[in-house]
């Protein structure tokens, strides 16, 4: 049996995100973030959001190779569950980032002669991390429409077991 196409687009997502979310880190040097003793919860808040979003994806991507392993040839692998988790976590994703970008760009107007431009960067690199996790809700989404509501072969049509 085949990988299925969401996961092999989703670990390309993914690996573009854990990219760009090292790159915040690389722009968040502690010479001129700890110059500024006023903003130090949004920083935080950008470590925080980038430590999650790095276990998130890694964790992912391991569980989807342990989902295929799993699964004889015979059987048909079942993404329900995994396109549902994938959905609420990349909703959060996307939460989270947005407000990263808000924090670099308020950070970037507020402070532009000595760290603007950094932060105006991790602004910019949030909202990429943004695009991708809504291209990884695309996915799953639209995987969960076409196999449990539009699939003419799914099991209680009309809304009762009964």
């Amino acid at each position: 049996m085949a990988l299925p196409y969401q996961f092999v687009v989703c670990t390309g997502l993914k690996v573009l995100i854990v990219i760009l979310v090292i790159a915040v880190l690389i722009l968040l040097d502690p010479r001129y973030v700890t110059a500024y003793i006023n903003i130090n919860y949004e920083i935080v808040l950008i470590y925080l959001f980038s430590a999650m979003t790095l276990l998130y994806s890694i964790i992912s991507v391991i569980m989807y190779f342990v989902m295929y392993r799993s699964v004889e040839d015979t059987e048909e692998l079942r993404l329900t569950n995994c396109a549902l988790t994938e959905v609420v976590f990349s909703v959060a994703g996307i939460v989270g980032w947005l407000l990263v970008c808000g924090i670099g760009g308020s950070i970037a107007q507020r402070t532009i002669i000595d760290t603007g431009e950094y932060f105006g960067w991790i602004g910019g690199c949030a909202g990429v991390i943004v695009c991708l996790f809504m291209g990884i809700l695309a996915i799953f989404a639209l995987n969960i429409v076409n196999e449990k509501i539009l699939s003419p072969n799914r099991k209680y049509r009309y809304g009762s077991r009964i």
